[in-house]
């Protein structure tokens, strides 16, 4: 079976949240030895570690760390008893086995929707027990594929209110992290999800959402990808970064593919090539280290 998407899912994406329901869960590779597996096998340098605060309004607390040393089964321990978030990033293009699974489940999107996925980039999130994940957006759509665990999904509206245009360009532009200021409003506007083993779910590009983990390990599949029309989107995006950081403007947020975007999305590719404009690196620097005979399991760099 793998993912079995809906058969409205061609006329709704790109619009509305759409479920889907899966059997990847059954495989031994998302066991604690696949996982651990994973964890010895992946590039330890472009593991994502990530500690965050509690749930409450503004901008939420992340707190990025590293583990060089430990090894597979000591990252698992950490994850079972401590608090922590891991993306095992861009494993389909960095192990042949995730390889094989990448390919199933773009593949089942584009079946599905009737659309070539781009820039595929299927993350392993392993997570702790009853951790929250801040709010948040992705400018790749996202398809988000539940393992093992469960825990609660709130996905808001993508508006100016939920979303302010300017800080989505400065995601773009790479200013800034994923994570926006959240308001104890937003949730009357949000749709609740409660994810377990064996559901999957897609939802229109760049909606902002957060994530409550129950008491218990989480391991699912965030897989990440863009369509013509979103990478369209995106660059039309650029655009208005540009128009807004260098000439004051204050540009219409490209949150439909219109033909005054459509102009802008071509007129990135140029942008992109002539402007002066440079990227400020986003990434937030470790700042502990993973390790079980630290407090927390967490050692201050």
């Amino acid at each position: 079976m793998t993912v079995q998407w809906p058969q409205t899912t061609a006329a709704s994406f790109g619009n509305d949240l759409i479920y889907a329901t899966h059997d990847l869960h059954e495989r031994d590779v998302f066991s604690d030895e696949g996982i651990i597996r994973i964890l010895d096998e992946f590039p330890r340098d472009q593991l994502a570690i990530w500690k965050f605060g509690g749930h409450s309004e503004g901008l939420g607390e992340s707190i990025r760390g590293q583990a060089p040393k430990a090894s597979g089964a000591e990252i698992m321990e950490a994850v079972r008893s401590g608090k922590f978030w891991l993306n095992v990033r861009r494993s389909n293009l960095l192990l042949d086995y995730m390889a094989e699974i990448g390919q199933e489940v773009f593949g089942s999107l584009e079946e599905a929707t009737g659309r070539k996925t781009r820039k595929q980039d299927m993350g392993l999130l392993i997570s702790s027990p009853g951790i929250h994940v801040n709010y948040h957006l992705d400018i790749p759509i996202v398809a988000l594929v539940q393992i093992r665990g469960e825990k609660t999904l709130w996905l808001y509206p993508n508006d100016d209110t939920h979303a302010p245009a300017d800080q989505i360009e400065d995601i773009v532009h790479m200013r800034r992290e994923e994570d926006l200021p959240f308001q104890d409003g937003f949730d009357k506007n949000a749709i609740k999800i409660d994810l377990k083993p064996g559901m999957a779910l897609t939802w229109p590009q760049a909606a902002p959402h957060r994530v409550q983990n129950a008491d218990c390990v989480n391991v699912s599949l965030s897989c990440e990808y863009m369509t013509l029309p979103a990478l369209m989107k995106a660059n039309a995006i650029y655009t208005n970064g540009i128009l807004r950081s260098q000439f004051g403007m204050n540009p219409q947020t490209a949150r439909k593919l219109t033909p005054v975007n459509m102009s802008k999305a071509f007129a990135a590719q140029a942008l992109k090539k002539i402007t002066r404009h440079k990227p400020i690196n986003k990434s937030t620097p470790p700042t502990f280290e993973l390790d079980l005979s630290a407090e927390n399991y967490a050692r201050p760099l």
